[in-house]
């Protein structure tokens, strides 16, 4: 059964006119600074990065590790927007493991082959992520830009999606801890309400991340 509030939310993103998530401005040159080997790759993006520029960034993320690791580094910089010490945090997160775009291009690669659930446990399950200090709120956000096109992506299982399922269908979900099962109810409950309503997963998820993000405000508030 689907929660009345989904309905809802998809009934007011219609009659809006079905619009797309804002993009997003981001400190370039902290990117730059913090990753001068990228910093071309880094300077080639836009100034507000956009979920479709993303996924088209992201699209060789299975080739190679160096792919994967500026497809990474892409979505980290939409993912933390504005947030100054973003580049800070994620230098930590890639210096605590030897080779960590191997590890990016193998989670890229099982998006392919075998889907989003294997492919997250890939990056962390049972609370232990693949990468030191990388958490299922962003690890998921670059799994998601990185899916192979379709209907059932992987989708972004973060805390305003999971504020939001927790306040308006009771669904309870843990975003700190990597757990796969944990994903793979989520994805589940998704795709069952998206197909009820005739929207895609990841039309969904958006229409949720955006709810949640102008009720709580910020910098995703949509504008």
């Amino acid at each position: 059964m689907v929660p009345q509030a989904v309905p809802r939310l998809i009934d007011e993103w219609r009659v809006a006119g079905s619009p797309a998530q804002s993009g997003i401005a981001w400190p370039r040159q902290r990117w730059s600074d913090q990753f001068p080997a990228h910093a071309a790759a880094l300077a080639a993006l836009p100034d507000l990065l956009s979920r479709p520029l993303l996924r088209q960034s992201c699209q060789d993320a299975a080739d190679s590790p160096a792919a994967a690791l500026t497809a990474f580094l892409t979505v980290m910089a939409w993912g933390y927007g504005r947030v100054g010490y973003g580049p800070f945090r994620v230098q930590r997160i890639l210096a605590s493991v030897p080779d960590p775009g191997r590890c990016l291009q193998a989670a890229a690669a099982t998006l392919v082959r075998s889907g989003p659930t294997p492919a997250y446990a890939l990056m962390g399950d049972n609370g232990v992520p693949r990468l030191p200090g990388l958490g299922p709120a962003f690890g998921t956000k670059y799994l998601y830009f990185c899916s192979p096109p379709g209907n059932h992506p992987a989708l972004i299982l973060d805390r305003l999606v999971a504020a939001w399922l927790r306040a308006n269908t009771g669904i309870r979900l843990n975003e700190v801890r990597w757990s796969a099962r944990t994903y793979e109810r989520y994805l589940a409950a998704m795709s069952g309400w998206a197909e009820e309503m005739a929207v895609t997963d990841d039309e969904l998820e958006a229409c949720i991340f955006s709810d949640q993000a102008k009720a709580a405000g910020g910098q995703w508030a949509p504008s």
